[in-house]
């Protein structure tokens, strides 16, 4: 007996069963405090102006959280929101000083201690 063709009787490598295909992850919705406090301070913003740092008059400002990450909303409740040009936005030793700024505008009325317990550590260089 020849055997033609063997694609009908014989398979070597079975075949692997169909995967169920998984839902896409969603991406985390903002909770519904942060979003508040958000439109809340893009209410009290203006979008044209002068930029906080350089000065020079923009038609388009930045809403800048001088402590970011886990102080953004620190940072908003407390007003510590600058508005920024594109260019000062982005380059590191402004937003550096911009902290060093802030945290002495509000040691004016509180102390270095307040500071560290609402921000986690100091900007200000020495007496630490």
């Amino acid at each position: 007996m020849i055997v033609k063709s063997l694609s009908n009787s014989f398979n070597p490598v079975p075949k692997q069963p169909k995967k169920e295909k998984k839902e896409p992850t969603k991406i985390k919705q903002k909770s519904s405090k942060l979003a508040k406090l958000e439109r809340q301070r893009d209410k009290d913003i203006v979008k044209s102006g002068k930029c906080d740092y350089c000065h020079k008059v923009k038609k388009r400002l930045d809403p800048h959280e001088v402590y970011g990450g886990s102080n953004r909303q620190i940072s908003i409740k407390n007003g510590f929101v600058k508005m920024l040009c594109r260019e000062c936005h982005s380059n590191e030793k402004i937003i550096n000083q911009l902290r060093i700024d802030v945290q002495k505008e509000y040691e004016q009325n509180h102390t270095r201690e307040d500071f560290i317990r609402l921000i986690g550590k100091s900007y200000i260089k020495g007496n630490d």
